[in-house]
């Protein structure tokens, strides 16, 4: 695999600040679609406000 480039645009998280990296991992046709919503709980509101943090505006 390694031959064939195999994950050479692969980032590793850990390797980053945060062990947070902007990468897509999934296929094309899934982008941009939306796995999680919060819910009305404090939890939540915290754990989107830090994908917000993280991600930006991405949807």
């Amino acid at each position: 695999m390694k031959e064939l480039d195999y994950g050479k645009e692969y980032k590793y998280a850990h390797d980053y600040e945060n062990n947070f990296v902007k990468q897509e991992y999934l296929p094309k046709e899934l982008k941009n679609s939306r796995f999680w919503e919060a819910q009305s709980n404090p939890a939540e509101a915290k754990m989107y406000e830090l994908m917000k943090k993280l991600w930006g505006d991405k949807k």
